[in-house]
């Protein structure tokens, strides 16, 4: 039998070590400036640290001035001679570039003479062709094409003079751009548009600008190394520091930072002559794929500061770990979680010393790693040996190995995690020079085979999740913590285990919550090819992750861009081990073959592959492992009984679909699980419909975050885990599964998944959902009622009266035809072998509106996404507004305009949604009309009070706009500001000619240790 074991390094053939080494020293030249910085971390109570005292960090995501498009009408701030470029690339076409809106050849030219890493440019394209215009960046493949005029040069080019003028100038006037708050998708306010392009949903692509004011603190200058950090910028974007080039980045999926301190237009000290601006350029013109990707500045941005010139590498924190002793059980229940009676920690950390004139003394420096329970007791400590280092060197630190003995094992069911604390000191202990503490990671044994799927610590675990794009109804790409807390909470609701970032790295912080919630991933590179800009996002994206328990594999790419053989896929097969030796290498591919890409996978991903194509390889190659990672495109649209191709209508039942798809993977023992398109619908790629269709209907949940029918097929089937499902208690959803709402259900029947069901037997649960609605107008006078149900029989009241049963096969479904409509109600009940009902389903025909009602899904107990919004400045909240009729039900033909206002409190509203993938409303208005009587907005805190002291004073002395939207207080303050008064949010509509109002009151807290986002995922982490 075939294997693969990721708790232990895997050897590597000389054929698989093939990398060329210029790749290797661009990567590792790339480490000091452009990989994620882990290494930062939040002020602790207190003062402000002094040099010595290691690092600080703040956030630097408020006042930022924004521009869309821009501002000079196009181009390059100067223009270059052709002999700048002395390398002929016309009639040629280079892949891998990415897209500016230069509007002649010379300000295409000029656009890549002004990046100093910028290689290569192109201008040019068929007038027919959607790529058309100019293309810049590093050098690539090529294709035979005359339609291309270009150029290229050696790299890096002569770094361009300090703008005097134009947007990246200090003296630019920026009063009249706007001011927004970052993470901030700078496309999705846009106006919808046929005319503009159908894979990025109607909305038009542009170019982004933002400015940021800014001082840095006077004892700062000197010996500190001052990096800015940003998590993600769309899509390729350039950094100007007052005038002056300091950075670009040409992926809009992992992160990079930037170093200030070597830049001579720094300024330090207080007041409006010491003021800095950083200019940020990003286009998202082109994309990288084929949905909407947003643009600009969407994931945080932090700013950190070293003491000395010698400190960490930003992601070189590295916790390696394996299971070594025996696992044992602590009981049956799997939710009390598991031990090894060993296992050994290998610590490294990547130093760098940045060098400089008067750069510090050169060592001896020694680092310690200690390693802490999820309590922070101390479980374990080790040292490396001293070392020195000379200016510009980099050098990988390991600590000696650390052997523990009856170690908590992370797993779905009790996700256990430790921490690392590192710290560098001078080697007389007296001097700290950095430190970074709780870099989360965990233990667990994680196992591929061939022939029995995979095993989560020596357990049998079928993978049951779902593949996701990363946007959300009313912020686009931009989402909060707590946004991604209700998604992966909504992917566990319907029984989900597992996540495949779809097709890119994700931000950093959804990865934290999934680790806390015990969700497996599979983490994904966005593009595959022997392009420099590839390679090192791979490596990025590993030594980014790595750390991670949740995360089991990394992808190299997604299906035809898959295509491009065994050779591309050595490299990044090597890069991939270079950074974690621990996980196997994967991707989403349609097809394998001598020379394919899947020569060099360790475990084979198909893509909405037949069960033949599945078999056939498990011939073929009986000792590589396989998985559907990705399948079931089914789409649906919530509320929609008849589809139509007349009116480009999906209906709302797909369980036909489902079922025969999500079969394949389920039905084969050797397969390692399914990975279903999508958990939620998405902005982009309508399919097979085009306008008025602004996104995808593939989805369980709808762009908004209301389930859709395949939710309740999914939780019938996943979460309730009859028999025939899984032999294994393992890969189930333990601890509270979130509330999944029958949303058409009578208020009163509301009850949580995880109650008390009507069962025949303690291990079996049942479910019941009718997935048609009962209303006049909609369906005919006879029509076909579904229901997803897991009971061996079914039937079907009409207003009491009884249709014949139906039996339902497994991942089946009840479905009775020619169903006389009459008003009333429909009951579907599940009956077990003999015959005792242990499920039911009542719904209504619905009356007219009469009432609004604004409910809180989000923070709630009930669906797992906490009790309270904290005052960080960045949390949301996520409120639903349903039209009801007077018996409380949900009335599904209302289309009432829906208005929201903020009543009191420190909040706004920043976004609403209705799930409709026809609406062309403003996603970023106050009101929005409902479908099927539901309507989403979305609220963002406006204070920042949860701070300490140090944090304050810092953010306050730093951010020279920072108070503009957001508020930062004083802690003293928070007492006096109603902390906990909450934000009461107004809901309007007109009903029958009537204005009909509600409200509700958000709770809120300053108590980020209670009720921030991660202190509520890590409650699944201590469980039992």
């Amino acid at each position: 039998m075939g294997w693969i074991e990721m708790t232990g390094a895997m050897t590597l053939g000389s054929s698989r070590a093939l990398l060329l080494s210029a790749v290797l020293l661009f990567g590792l030249a790339l480490i000091t400036t452009g990989a994620a910085a882990k290494v930062f971390h939040k002020f602790e109570d207190g003062d402000v640290q002094q040099q010595g005292q290691g690092r600080e960090v703040m956030i630097f995501d408020y006042g930022w001035r924004f521009h869309l498009g821009e501002p000079n009408g196009g181009g390059a701030n100067f223009t270059c001679p052709s002999s700048s470029f002395p390398n002929n690339l016309s009639d040629v076409e280079i892949q891998g570039l990415h897209h500016t809106e230069a509007q002649t050849l010379e300000t295409c030219r000029g656009s890549c003479c002004e990046i100093s890493e910028c290689e290569v440019w192109q201008w040019g394209g068929k007038p027919e062709e959607e790529h058309r215009g100019c293309w810049i960046g590093a050098m690539g493949p090529t294709d035979k094409s005359s339609s291309w005029q270009g150029g290229g040069r050696d790299v890096p080019g002569p770094t361009p003079p300090p703008a005097t003028s134009g947007p990246t100038s200090r003296g630019y006037d920026d009063k009249a751009w706007e001011m927004v708050d970052v993470p901030h998708d700078g496309l999705i306010s846009g106006v919808y548009s046929e005319s503009a392009s159908k894979s990025h949903g109607y909305l038009p692509f542009n170019t982004t600008w933002y400015r940021k004011h800014f001082n840095l603190p006077v004892e700062w200058k000197g010996e500190s190394s001052i990096q800015i950090y940003f998590e993600g910028i769309f899509k390729s974007s350039t950094v100007f520091l007052n005038g002056q080039q300091i950075g670009s980045h040409a992926s809009g999926y992992t992160s990079f930072a930037v170093r200030l301190d070597n830049v001579s237009a720094i300024l330090y000290g207080d007041g409006p002559e010491n003021e800095n601006v950083l200019a940020v350029h990003a286009t998202a013109y082109g994309g990288s794929g084929w949905w909407y990707e947003g643009g600009g500045i969407y994931r945080s941005v932090y700013l950190g500061r070293a003491p000395t010139q010698v400190h960490f590498v930003p992601d070189g924190l590295y916790a390696m770990n394996n299971v070594t002793g025996d696992i044992k059980m602590h009981s049956s229940d799997a939710s009390a979680g598991m031990l090894a009676t060993a296992a050994v920690v290998n610590p490294r950390v990547e130093v760098v010393h940045d060098g400089g004139a008067k750069s510090v003394a050169g060592g001896p420096y020694v680092v310690t790693f200690t390693i802490m329970d999820a309590d922070g007791k101390v479980v374990g400590t080790t040292k490396a040996d001293p070392f020195h280092l000379t200016p510009g060197q980099v050098l990988n630190v390991a600590g000696p190995e650390l052997t523990l003995e009856n170690v908590e094992l992370w797993s779905s069911a009790r996700p256990y995690m430790y921490s690392m604390d590192t710290v560098m000191t001078s080697a007389d202990g007296n001097d700290t020079v950095d430190n970074v503490s709780s870099t989360w990671f965990g233990f667990r044994r994680a196992t591929w085979t061939a022939d029995n799927g995979f095993f989560l610590n020596e357990q049998p675990f079928k993978w049951r999740g779902f593949c996701d794009h990363n946007d959300f109804a009313g912020v686009g790409t931009a989402l909060s913590e707590r946004i991604n807390l209700y998604r992966a909470q909504s992917l566990r609701s319907v029984g989900g285990n597992s996540w495949r970032m779809s097709h890119n790295p994700p931000v950093p912080s959804l990865l934290d919550v999934l680790d806390m919630v015990g969700v497996l991933v599979w983490d994904e590179n966005r593009n595959l090819g022997n392009v420099t800009e590839y390679i090192i996002a791979q490596r990025d994206m590993v030594r980014r992750d790595r750390n991670h328990p949740s995360v089991m594999c990394w992808s190299f790419c997604n299906e035809g861009g898959c295509n491009k053989g065994a050779a591309v896929g050595e490299i990044f097969r090597t890069v991939s081990k270079e950074q974690d030796p621990m996980r196997p290498v994967t991707a989403n591919t349609q097809k394998y073959g001598p020379g394919d890409l899947s020569d060099s996978l360790e475990v084979q991903g198909f893509s909405h592959r037949p069960g033949s194509m599945f078999d056939g390889f498990h011939s073929k190659y009986p000792d590589v492992p396989t998985i559907g990672s990705e399948c079931c495109s089914c789409r649906t649209q919530r509320g929609e009984d008849v589809a139509s191709s007349g009116n480009k209508t999906f209906g709302n039942f797909n369980g036909d679909c489902l079922q025969s798809q999500t079969g394949v993977e389920m039905s084969r023992k050797f397969i390692s699980g399914i990975l279903v398109w999508t958990l939620f619908d998405y902005f982009g790629e309508p399919s097979p419909y085009d306008w008025p269709h602004k996104s995808s209907s593939f989805g369980s949940f709808d762009l908004s975050g209301f389930p859709k029918a395949g939710a309740y097929y999914y939780s019938t089937w996943w979460l309730l885990d009859p028999v025939n499902m899984s032999a294994s208690e393992h890969d189930r959803i333990h601890a509270p599964a979130p509330f999944l709402e029958n949303y058409h259900t009578l208020k009163s029947d509301r009850r949580l998944l995880s109650s008390p069901r009507v069962t025949d037997a303690p291990e079996k649960k049942y479910s019941m959902h009718i997935v048609d609605h009962w209303q006049m107008d909609v369906g005919g006078p006879s029509r076909t009622i579904h229901a997803y149900t897991n009971a061996p029989r079914a039937n079907l009241y009409v207003n009491g009266k009884a249709m014949e049963a139906v039996s339902v096969v497994w991942i089946g479904y009840a479905e009775w035809k020619d169903v006389e409509y009459s008003d009333g109600n429909l009951t579907a009940v599940g009956l077990d072998n003999k015959g005792n009902v242990v499920a039911s389903h009542t719904i209504m025909t619905p009356g007219a509106g009469v009432k609004l009602n604004l409910t809180i899904d989000a923070p709630s107990p009930l669906t797992g996404t906490g009790e309270k919004l904290v005052l960080d400045g960045h949390d949301t909240a996520l409120l639903r507004a349903s039209i009801l009729d007077s018996n409380g039900q949900v009335v599904l033909s209302s289309g009432d305009v829906v208005v929201f206002s903020i009543a009191s409190g420190p909040g706004k509203i920043i976004g609403v949604g209705n799930g409709d993938p026809k609406c062309h409303e403003s996603n970023t208005a106050n009101n929005r009309s409902s479908y099927h009587g539901l309507v989403r907005a979305v609220v963002k805190v406006t204070d920042h009070q949860a701070t300490s002291n140090a944090e304050y004073h810092r953010i306050t002395q730093v951010d020279a706009e920072g108070n503009r939207l957001t508020r930062v207080r004083h802690p003293s303050e928070s007492g006096n500001l109603g902390a906990d008064d909450g934000i009461t949010v107004e809901a309007s509509t007109t009903l029958g000619g009537k204005t009909v109002t509600a409200s509700v009151t958000i709770p809120t807290s300053t108590d980020i240790e209670t009720h921030g986002v991660k202190a509520v995922a890590r409650r699944w982490m201590k469980q039992k």
